[in-house]
């Protein structure tokens, strides 16, 4: 089937997509502190880096990576489903981009609930 295979792009597509945007905005967000501390303090970029990264570890990073790519999943099929399935020419397309939305938007959030509790459990397994 055709719309198979626009499915299954799309879900690879955003499912890279979703991490590389996260880490960019991570960094992003890194370096607006950054400009942030200078203004207020001047403090140099060395001492900045070197505070800023002392208390990141991996297992901060690898989880918060792993749900954007499962976010990623979540809103690519959602929006492909509805996209595929809409009647109704363009007000259809319309309730189904709304729809869309509102559907990635409650995956996300149940998909976190359930994400956190798994990566609790297997992070607090390996501690004791």
């Amino acid at each position: 089937m055709p719309s198979s295979y626009l499915a299954v792009t799309r879900i690879i597509a955003l499912m890279i997509a979703m991490p590389l945007l996260t880490l960019m905005m991570d960094f992003s967000g890194i370096f607006g502190g950054y400009l942030a501390e200078v203004a207020v303090s001047g403090m140099s970029w060395r001492l900045y880096f070197e505070r800023a990264f002392t208390y990141i570890t991996y297992s901060d990073l690898i989880p918060a990576t792993f749900k954007t790519i499962v976010f990623g999943y979540l809103i690519a099929v959602a929006g492909s489903y509805l996209g595929f399935t809409t009647s109704r020419g363009t007000e259809g397309v319309g309730e189904a981009s709304t729809r869309s939305v509102v559907m990635g938007s409650m995956l996300i959030i149940l998909g976190d609930v359930v994400l956190v509790k798994i990566i609790f459990f297997l992070l607090s397994a390996g501690v004791g």
